[in-house]
């Protein structure tokens, strides 16, 4: 006998009714989240797939706990003011709620000041911590009274920071994004329901509000916008809701054993690159007593739990280890100025230093992100924005695609834009072409030979990969010339740099060599594949160039013929025909005098298919 959610179903009547009608059975329970009772009803485990493991095999993330109440020994008014109430511990419960004026537990977690202060909080948070990075949110409130009452004061929140925000807006929050977001009340009815809670209750209308909240900010389906960012909860959505743009929960609820761990699940699934994390924050005191609240778990279960988990204080550490490893890095290659980009440009020619550096960035950037913009952060921020334009300018200098802004999450994105601008670095301005006049000028402002050599350098491997990807022969032509320039001058840089000048000419005067009728784009490759496989390094007669021009236009013909077929390359037969076409013409009469024609037929046809698949869509439709 099989039982899938083992913890649930088996410790009651169901249970005892099963064991009774078939009591030989083998069980085998399969659960998330097994409880004490769980081992005692099955046995020992077959397998396991722990926490742990599932974050390290990135299925799901890590989850940061983030308490929002003081310690449940605070017995002072002042000190219950610092923070939200401890609600979780039993410990002088009714002398702490009398202190604040409550009666009971529940009547201080649906108090309406309490759910207002609560609510500015959370909002805080939220569009510090999660909005930015486009990622959303969900509030559990103890009650469903306290669910609709969340809704009108977090709805009030978000109204007076748009307000606030029009007049200073630091962190450049979308401000318009913002007016739109719209939060709901998803809770469940019954006939004895108030008229103030019914609208929340309407099955149909949830469905609408969960597949607004799972589509990304701006997006849309059936009518439906992804404009939901907020969702509040008392019951529903706890289990088995599966929304991986959920960042952070919010919990104002006391939950514990299995129902604590499915509850917090809902923030931990990837969910994009901006999402290195889920963040739960505690406003009811489980996070001070995290050990009681899953003690249905044995200890060993427990520590496994706990390993899932990280804390702000972990976050801060782990993001001044961060920032230390990448300044060390610097500091221990001599550059210490972060303002001089030349260093960086030296020091990162070395392809596996650069790749390090990358390496190092991204681990600082995803520290930096989890943890701001709180105050603590802030002092990481000059180094960060420093670390981001090196990163830029080395991008632009090696035309490196992997040194880029691309990673960096939008909630840091926008603060390092402004600085980048604020420093002339324009990101969306592609580095100067090496065909441009004023690029030896650009290249010229650089105040070390080596930074010199090597803006040409990957300048020019950048055009050769790019620009001459469609003509193998003049790409391989120039790429060795390239590779003998490197290794016949290595480290002198003055002299380097003079032949990669040369070169670079070079490459612009073979845009401007003689075509001979053929179109540059489309017939040249076969032309100079032709040449090199027929005629070698010689050079061309009249003879030679009108015997090629010949050739090149037949084979050309019958390939931009043969492509036009809707699936041309997935169909063997027709790919099999266009060699047979092509060797027919190889073997014409009027080209048996180019030399080795015969001999080398096969190696031609093999490099013409490469050619022509290589090129497709230049042959059918360039101009």
């Amino acid at each position: 006998m099989m039982t899938d959610e083992a913890h649930r179903t088996q410790y009651s009547m169901l249970g005892a009714n099963l064991d009774k009608g078939i009591p030989n059975a083998t069980r085998i329970g399969y659960t998330g989240t097994p409880i004490d009772k769980t081992e005692r009803v099955f046995g020992e485990y077959i397998d396991k797939y722990t926490m742990r493991q599932s974050i390290e095999d990135g299925v799901t993330l890590e989850i940061i706990y983030e308490g929002r109440t003081h310690n449940a020994e605070v017995t002072d008014r002042l000190g219950m003011d610092i923070a939200f109430a401890d609600v979780f511990s039993d410990y002088n419960l009714r002398e702490r709620m009398e202190i604040l004026g409550y009666g009971s537990r529940d009547a201080y977690l649906e108090a309406e000041p309490t759910i207002e202060a609560k609510a500015k909080d959370m909002v805080e948070h939220y569009l510090t911590h999660v909005f930015p990075n486009g990622y959303k949110a969900q509030i559990v409130a103890t009650s469903r009274e306290a669910a609709v009452r969340y809704k009108k004061h977090v709805d009030a929140a978000l109204s007076d920071k748009v307000t606030e925000l029009e007049k200073s807006n630091p962190f450049k929050l979308d401000i318009e994004l913002l007016k739109r977001l719209k939060s709901d009340v998803i809770i469940s009815g019954n006939n004895n329901d108030e008229l103030h809670m019914k609208p929340y209750t309407d099955g149909s209308k949830h469905k609408t509000t969960i597949k607004s909240f799972k589509l990304p900010f701006g997006g849309e389906d059936e009518d439906v916008d992804g404009d939901m960012g907020i969702v509040i909860v008392n019951n529903m959505l706890l289990t088995g809701f599966d929304a991986p743009i959920e960042q952070v929960m919010y919990l104002d609820k006391i939950i514990v054993a299995h129902g604590l761990l499915q509850a917090i699940a809902r923030v931990n699934r990837v969910g994009g690159a901006a999402k290195e994390k889920g963040f739960v924050v505690d406003y009811v005191g489980i996070g001070h007593h995290l050990k009681k609240a899953i003690d249905n778990y044995d200890e060993r279960e427990q520590n496994e739990v706990l390993d899932a988990l990280s804390f702000p204080e972990q976050e801060l550490r782990e993001l001044r280890a961060s920032h230390a490893a990448v300044m060390d890095f610097f500091k221990k290659h001599g550059v210490t100025d972060l303002t001089d980009p030349d260093a960086f440009f030296d020091l990162f020619y070395d392809e596996d230093l650069r790749f390090e550096f990358m390496n190092l960035f991204k681990q600082f950037t995803k520290c930096l992100n989890l943890v701001f913009p709180s105050k603590a952060a802030l002092d990481f921020m000059g180094d960060y924005e420093s670390l981001a334009a090196i990163n830029v300018l080395a991008g632009k200098h090696f035309r490196d695609g992997r040194l880029s802004m691309k990673g960096i999450p939008p909630k840091l994105r926008k603060i390092t834009d402004e600085f980048l601008e604020s420093r002339g670095i324009q990101l969306k301005v592609a580095p100067i072409s090496i065909l441009d006049e004023d690029f030896q000028r650009e290249v010229g402002r650089r105040s070390r030979t080596k930074t010199q050599a090597a803006e040409i350098e990957h300048a020019i491997r950048h055009h050769l990969d790019v620009e001459l990807d469609d003509d193998p022969e003049l790409q391989a032509s120039f790429a060795e010339a390239l590779k003998k320039i490197l290794e016949e001058f290595q480290n002198n840089w003055k002299k380097i740099t003079e032949e990669l000048e040369k070169l670079r000419q070079r490459i612009i005067n073979a845009g401007k060599e003689p075509t001979y009728g053929l179109h540059r784009k489309k017939q040249m490759p076969f032309f100079r594949m032709l040449k090199k496989e027929l005629l070698g390094d010689a050079e061309l007669d009249e003879g030679a160039i009108s015997s090629l021009v010949s050739l090149t236009q037949q084979i050309y013909g019958e390939v931009e013929r043969e492509l036009k077929l809707t699936g041309f390359w997935e169909s063997i037969p027709a790919r099999n025909k266009l060699k047979e076409d092509i060797q027919r013409t190889l073997l014409q009469p009027e080209h048996s005098k180019l030399p080795g024609i015969v001999q080398n037929r096969k190696r031609i046809i093999g490099r013409v298919m490469e050619i022509a698949e290589k090129n497709h869509d230049i042959i059918l439709y360039a101009v």
